[in-house]
């Protein structure tokens, strides 16, 4: 008790701070004389300031004068603990709570001190409590184990000192507000951290959707730069093949010309041609995948061409697998070529048969979609705007996440061997990129994978027939396989396949080894030559290059450009604009007819020609 009382007594020396408004004070207590001396104390400063003076000059050597406004509380009276609760609490009701109570340790025949504490520390837990009493039922000790050790609560004996009170009451009312203050700036702290702590989590989560969007563009850019390496590599192979394949194809012909059916020689060289030919086909599908296959692009309608597929693949999937549709109400258009899209989306078909095991449901949708700038970073190639999404969907086995990633990969195949060459998806990713489209693939294992292709929409546009062409009667006299023809290759053997096929038709023939060789021999030749067929990469001088020179010294002689690597020469520049090519490896039959359609469009320019002059005589 005495402790308790020095540590109230001890707060008399301080200054008492000016608060703005008069602090609320309750005095519980059952003796009308303790409220009227605490409001003489409180309000009428007279006695309180003689002895605050005289204790601040024994103190401090001076006295600190304040005005009375700077001690004058507003005090409420309860005479028992019941009135002053229910008093505490209307005023936190009313938004103006006390700061401190005063409150009497016995007031019969209600609640005790100690209870009235309780239940004010219930209603308003800041709530600043000095104990006024004389005599006391509880110990320090008691009142600590009852209320617990709180510094909110304080003791002062009766007879009490008004100096002390006064001091008290300024301290414990500051200490109120000081709290109240104390807790509206941590509140202001804590909404500052949780606005702070929102924005950063906010930037965090960007960053790091920013670095996963970076590892994706790092993981699309590995995996393109690989495909596109094994792309140049297939290219480059498919160039090597052709040369050997036209060679191989050419000479078997020569052998099943000069062989009659049904021999046992004619019947070997038809299997060595058909082997060939499949050898043909797996080199198209290696320049479809490095994008260098030619194709032939025009405005149209997806859903025609999925319809029409669904007729060629029913006969492929077997009966147990059903074949659905999903097509868009309205037509969507695309500029692409029909039958190499109708090709890759019957691979797509094939590699879902397979797939399922015989049995199953595969579903064909087309839709169409606007791709946003987030979606289209996925693919440099991608551009903002409408596309047309073609989905093929399976119900087969899935793939696991590492088969996913190399899909596309030419001759990568799950399938046991000699049952795929492994090109066919990759013949899908390289039509798609070659038509400025992208594909993506989903799968999950045990629930199936959907394929997913967006090409590039473009407005339905009406078509316009083409213009029909003068037919020109050449006579029963077919004279058009008479003149000479120049062979320009760097490889004997392709110049004695084309100088072999030429001849037996009824032209005349002249070979050069290179470019250089080729504009010699039409230096030479003056006028002879009807025709050049330049090969368009030769070491020393490229058909370009020859074709540049011999149009300067005979501009108006026709040039054909052969080649077996690029199919897209024309479009890189390795062939001027307006010339034709003719794509290793050909045919005779393909030889032939572009030889013949272009001296044919020759002697029609020099006909139409010679008209124009005895028109003019």
């Amino acid at each position: 008790m005495d402790e308790a009382h020095r540590a109230g007594a001890g707060i008399a020396g301080e200054q008492v701070v000016e608060d703005s408004g008069n602090p609320r004070i309750i005095i519980i207590d059952d003796n009308t004389a303790i409220h009227d001396d605490f409001r003489k104390i409180l309000c009428d400063d007279s006695e309180a300031d003689a002895e605050l003076d005289s204790l601040e000059v024994s103190l401090f050597g001076s006295a600190s004068r304040q005005s009375k406004a700077s001690r004058c509380y507003e005090l409420s009276s309860a005479y028992q603990g019941e009135d002053g609760y229910r008093m505490v609490c209307q005023a936190i009701q009313e938004g103006r709570p006390f700061s401190t109570a005063f409150v009497d340790m016995r007031m019969p025949p209600g609640w005790d001190g100690v209870e009235t504490i309780r239940q004010l520390w219930k209603a308003d837990p800041d709530l600043q409590v000095l104990i006024c009493t004389a005599f006391s039922d509880y110990s320090w000790s008691e009142i600590v184990e009852e209320l617990g050790n709180s510094d909110q609560l304080l003791i002062l004996r009766k007879p009490f000192d008004a100096a002390e009170v006064a001091q008290i009451a300024a301290a414990m009312t500051k200490k109120r507000k000081l709290t109240e203050a104390s807790r509206s700036t941590v509140a202001d702290l804590e909404r500052t951290v949780a606005v702070k702590t929102k924005e950063i989590r906010r930037e965090m989560k960007q960053r790091e959707l920013a670095q996963e969007q970076l590892l994706e563009k790092e993981r699309q850019l590995r995996e393109s730069q690989k495909l596109e390496a094994v792309g140049m590599l297939a290219g480059g192979i498919a160039h090597e093949f052709n040369n050997l394949l036209q060679i191989i194809l050419s000479y078997t012909q020569f052998g099943l010309d000069a062989t009659r059916p049904g021999e046992r020689l004619h019947e070997d060289m038809k299997c060595i041609f058909k082997a060939g030919e499949r050898a043909t086909s797996l080199t198209r599908q290696l320049l479809g995948f490095s994008r260098r296959k030619p194709l032939c692009c025009i405005d149209l309608d997806v859903n025609a061409v999925v319809a029409e597929l669904v007729g060629l693949a029913k006969p492929l999937l077997g009966s147990r697998i059903t074949l659905c549709q999903n097509l868009h109400p309205a037509s969507a258009m695309v500029h692409a070529d029909s039958v190499e899209l109708q090709q890759a989306l019957l691979n797509c078909c094939i590699n879902s048969r397979d797939a399922m095991d015989g049995t199953g449901r595969l579903t064909l949708s087309t839709e169409l979609v606007d791709l946003d700038e987030a979606y289209c970073r996925r693919d440099d190639v991608l551009r903002p705007g409408p596309f047309v999404r073609i989905s093929i969907s399976d119900t087969g086995s899935g793939m696991p996440p590492d088969v996913v990633e190399r899909v596309f990969e030419p001759f990568f195949t799950t399938k046991e061997i000699g049952s795929g060459t492994g090109l066919g998806m990759a013949m899908v990713y390289g039509l798609v990129k070659q038509h400025q489209g992208h594909i993506e693939v989903q799968s999950e294992v045990g629930v199936g994978t959907t394929f997913r292709i967006y090409l590039p929409a473009v407005k339905d546009r009406a078509t316009t027939p083409p213009s029909s062409q003068p037919v020109i009667d050449r006579g029963e006299d077919d004279r058009s396989s008479i003149g000479t023809i120049l062979i320009a290759d760097d490889e004997e053997l392709l110049r004695q396949v084309s100088s072999r096929i030429l001849q037996r038709a009824g032209y005349h023939v002249v070979l050069a080894s290179d470019g250089q060789e080729a504009v010699q021999r039409v230096h030479e030749l003056d006028d002879q030559i009807d025709l050049a067929i330049l090969d368009v990469m030769m070491p020393n001088m490229t058909g370009r290059e020859a074709c540049g020179q011999i149009a300067e010294s005979n501009p108006e002689l026709p040039l054909l450009f052969c080649t077996g690597h690029d199919p897209e020469v024309a479009q890189n520049g390795e062939v001027p604009p307006g010339y034709p090519v003719v794509h290793k490896p050909f045919t005779a039959e393909d030889l032939l007819a572009s030889v013949r359609e272009i001296l044919d469009d020759q002697r029609v320019l020099r006909h139409e020609c010679r008209d124009v002059d005895v028109a003019t005589t």
